[in-house]
């Protein structure tokens, strides 16, 4: 079984540059229910290494993918 990892949430935000919480967890991975605890640590460890960036003002909260970020999900993407 697949687990939820960084991978695939950068991947999806490189394809949809900006999704609501909600969206990205059902977005990510179709065969995968992450348990919202564990998107929210993934999403805010991406969010601390400045990957994303939360939308200001906007419920529910709302990522978009940086720079920095696609660079990073083009690197690891070699990885695999």
């Amino acid at each position: 079984m697949t687990s939820l990892n960084r991978t695939m949430i950068l991947n999806t935000l490189i394809k949809h540059e900006t999704l609501t919480i909600v969206d990205l967890a059902k977005m990510v991975n179709p065969g995968i229910k992450p348990k919202e605890n564990h998107l929210q640590l993934l999403l805010d460890e991406i969010l601390e290494s400045g990957h994303i960036c939360m939308l200001n003002g906007i419920t529910p909260s709302t990522y978009t993918i940086t720079d920095k970020g696609i660079k990073e999900g083009q690197r690891l993407a070699q990885e695999e």
